[in-house]
């Protein structure tokens, strides 16, 4: 039994039986044979499952879905195929009659190129950016074992959808095993280990596809068609830096007001909201709730914005109590009454913090009644004051191995709960702060909201660890392999020593986040950017439908970059450049196609010759946007 897909990129023929096999993936350009599939190694208590039995199949709106049976092992893997991008996605799904394990290591796909590797690479993110700022990983594919989530080469790549390296919730200590002469790369690591009976397993997910043509973006337009359209001209902003936990109802409302001066329309409350860690609203700094502060807002056409811990309760409520009455039962004997709190297998709190008044601990979202616990209380914040934008922050997954279970299922409960806020909260948006590891940053993340790509800034003399080509630097890295669209940048308008256009050009093809109070801008810069993102919205629109990439030299001090946006047609292409202090003032950059180039904002000028843009900007720190 086979089946075959097709649009006007790629034609692929699949065998189903006796197991899923890609026989062949044809790139419709070239009509060339890009890659064929070989045999899958699904391993469980040190042996391999051989006798497949193909038991359904059936066409799914986005795809199919076909079920195999094999040993007491039940698998069923969800098959996406899409209209307009190269590329071919399936996750797999596992349940057993009886209990497995050590089934890591199993194959995820086994690719057989019809030639020796060319310029093949592996690619990995570094997810802490608490740390660094210099994220892409990017190295040649080596014989042997590979760490990261990608594979690129022989005009392919391959993606292991799931948790970056650093932020398996099991680590996985390698991800690919490649043979670059024979043209072999496989693909391991379902991260999970044991399968038990009455458990549902969701592995890490393959895409196929093809590179050419901006195939990449191309797949990241399909892949998130439900990604609300309001935040293509979105404009953020979060007062941590200046307020941290001093969040108060007459700050905000003060910054609801400077917000509508200046182009901003979502303004977040951060930490520090509530009375208790994640408890109700603090009543002394919010007297009226989030009411009159909502009603604000929407008159001004502003939405408000909440920071939120999912994962953590005061350790103060009797629902989290570490020593809750459940001691006094012997657990050998008895069945313990145990409260939501979430823990180790020692019976201690699988994550504290402490720290005089505020300390925290963590809450299962494996306890069914967490995990309503949350659901409700988030819900009603946008049924009581409409907000529908939330920072999820300071949780660490992989310390999640409690007694409900392991880390890997908390990180599948963790899905699941933004499943179920998305079903209540329509067009919800999660800004998921991807300052520290084990969060779902790169995998599932972005089908629910942004990548929030805070700057932290190292050697730097002033307080404000913030220059514009740093926070350019960090969404130039992000956007090669994340969609731009899904990404915030840091901007700080107040900082007086970089021009205001330079600042807000570089974030016009992501979230714009204005990282501080907004009042410390003057009001004459206020009114200058409201102008701006007012005239840009348009093209951010455009950019939010379009396939942008990282060009020229990874923004930095000293040098120039640019970032080019084109439409899926190739009808129209969009290029911004960027001289980040660099001495010349003038460069060329690479254009995809175009004869001439029409300049939408910025100083300086350009002219396209011989499939380049050579551009000239007379100013050490500025940008000038083109249409091509």
């Amino acid at each position: 039994m086979h089946i075959e897909l097709k649009n006007s990129f790629v034609e692929i023929r699949i065998s189903l039986t006796p197991f899923f096999r890609i026989d062949s993936f044809t790139d419709l350009k070239s009509g060339r044979n890009m890659l064929s599939t070989g045999e899958n190694r699904l391993t469980a208590d040190r042996e391999f499952f051989t006798d497949f039995r193909l038991t359904d199949s059936k066409k799914t709106p986005d795809g199919y879905e076909f079920v195999w049976k094999t040993g007491p092992v039940t698998l069923t893997r969800h098959l996406f195929f899409y209209r307009n991008s190269p590329a071919v996605r399936w996750y797999d799904t596992f349940s057993t009659e009886s209990d497995c394990a050590a089934m890591y290591y199993s194959t995820l796909v086994n690719v057989h190129l019809p030639s020796p590797f060319e310029n093949a690479e592996i690619i990995n993110f570094y997810s802490c950016s608490d740390q660094s700022n210099h994220r892409l990983r990017k190295g040649p594919a080596e014989a042997g074992k590979n760490v990261g989530a990608y594979f690129t080469g022989n005009g392919v790549f391959l993606y292991k959808e799931g948790p970056m390296p650093d932020c398996q919730p099991i680590p996985c200590e390698y991800d690919f095993l490649c043979s670059p002469g024979e043209g072999r790369v496989e693909m391991l690591g379902l991260g999970f280990d044991n399968l038990r009976r009455g458990e549902d397993r969701r592995a890490n997910g393959v895409v196929i596809g093809l590179t050419r043509d901006f195939g990449l973006q191309r797949y990241w337009l399909d892949r998130y068609p439900d990604y609300p359209a309001s935040t293509a001209t979105e404009v953020l902003a979060n007062s941590w830096p200046d307020l941290t936990f001093g969040v108060n109802e007459e700050a905000i409302a003060k910054e609801i007001q400077a917000a509508a001066k200046s182009g901003v329309n979502v303004v977040f409350i951060d930490d520090g909201w509530f009375s208790t860690f994640m408890g109700e609203i603090d009543e002394t700094k919010f007297p009226n709730k989030f009411t009159k502060l909502a009603q604000s807002a929407s008159a001004l056409g502003i939405e408000l914005g909440l920071w939120c811990n999912p994962l953590g309760m005061d350790a103060r409520d009797p629902r989290v109590k570490e020593w809750d009455g459940a001691e006094c039962h012997d657990t050998m004997l008895e069945e313990n009454p145990w409260n939501w709190l979430a823990r180790n297998k020692d019976y201690h709190p699988a994550e504290q913090i402490a720290g005089g008044e505020r300390t925290y601990y963590s809450a299962d979202l494996m306890n069914p009644g967490y995990f309503s616990h949350i659901k409700h209380k988030l819900v009603a914040m946008y049924r009581e004051y409409g907000i529908r934008h939330f920072k999820f922050d300071l949780y660490h997954l992989a310390a999640y191995d409690t007694l409900l279970g392991d880390a890997q299922m908390h990180y599948e409960a963790y899905r699941a709960l933004l499943d179920a806020l998305k079903q209540e909260i329509p067009e919800l948006v999660i800004s998921m702060d991807v300052t520290r590891k084990s969060r779902p940053n790169f995998d599932f993340a972005l089908d629910y909201g942004r990548l929030f790509l805070e700057n932290r800034g190292r050697r730097i003399p002033d307080h404000r660890y913030y220059h514009p080509y740093m926070a350019l630097g960090n969404l130039w890295y992000t956007l090669q392999y994340a969609p731009a669209s899904h990404c915030e940048i840091e901007m700080m308008p107040q900082a007086m020593d970089y021009p205001l256009e330079y600042i807000l050009g570089t974030t016009i093809f992501a979230s714009p986040l204005y990282w501080g109070v907004i009042d410390n801008t003057p009001a004459e810069r206020q009114a200058e950017m409201k102008a701006f993102f007012e005239t840009i919205a348009p093209f951010r629109e455009k950019f939010f439908r379009y396939l942008t990439s990282a060009a020229g030299e990874m923004p930095q001090n000293g040098i120039w970059s640019a970032i080019v946006s084109v439409a899926p047609d190739s009808s129209e292409g969009f290029i911004a450049v960027y001289r980040n202090g660099a001495e010349s003032s003038e460069y060329e950059f690479e254009l995809p196609f175009g004869e001439k180039a029409e300049k939408i904002f910025g100083g300086g000028s350009a002219v396209v010759e011989n499939g380049k843009l050579k551009a000239v900007l007379p100013e050490k720190y500025s940008c000038a946007l083109y249409q091509f």
